[in-house]
């Protein structure tokens, strides 16, 4: 438990200050999904979000996410999914953008820490206009004795496939099982990007919903 919070604080404080040169943005992040086990390796997963910009008083975006996800083994599992997206700029002017990506997972527990890497191809944008990306994320969490209190500590960067990183995020997080088929959690996000004109850091807090069927 101590290393977590070491991490925490560590990652923490080198994002705040790595990001103090640069304009920011407090964001809301709000999402509900749903998780469908079609066998006992076999799922689906629907999820929606709704997002809000300019430190929360514009909406930024809706969309509709679809994933399907095969477990291979204890250690290795994989996924497929589409987004549809309805991008708000500033003066709520509305853009359709899609997704689409393939996921691939390696997991590990060990006693009470949970260890998961994810490795992600997409290609996201609207008509001709498509950009590719990698992206990485490693993430721990800890389920904390004596009760169903979950943290977890995750760190991501973005790959454009131009030979340097576009973007980092850093989530900190807690979830909770509400009832047995209803889970909770909360996070907070930093995220930084680079190579740009005026590059943006966000402060995200983020909320979510699991409903398993």
């Amino acid at each position: 438990m101590k290393l977590i919070r070491s991490s925490f604080l560590f990652l923490f404080f080198l994002f705040f200050f790595s990001s103090s040169a640069q304009e920011n943005d407090f964001q809301i992040w709000n999402s509900i999904s749903i998780k469908k086990k079609i066998t006992k390796k076999n799922s689906l997963y629907f999820k929606f979000g709704l997002r809000f910009r300019e430190n929360s008083t514009l909406k930024s975006k809706d969309f509709l996410d679809i994933k399907y996800k095969k477990t291979i083994s204890k250690l290795v599992s994989w996924s497929i999914g589409y987004r549809a997206v309805l991008d708000y700029d500033i003066y709520s002017e509305m853009t359709v953008k899609q997704r689409f990506y393939s996921d691939f997972y390696l997991s590990k527990k060990r006693k009470r820490y949970y260890f998961n890497l994810r490795n992600r191809l997409l290609t996201q944008g609207e008509h001709n206009n498509y950009k590719n990306l990698f992206r990485q994320r490693i993430q721990v969490s800890y389920n904390l004795r004596k009760t169903k209190l979950e943290p977890s500590i995750s760190y991501e960067y973005f790959y454009g496939f131009s030979k340097k990183i576009d973007k980092t995020r850093i989530n900190l997080s807690l979830s909770y099982p509400l009832y047995k088929n209803l889970d909770f959690g909360i996070g907070f996000k930093i995220q930084n990007e680079y190579y740009v004109v005026d590059p943006l850091t966000l402060y995200i807090f983020d909320s979510k919903l699991l409903y398993k069927l």
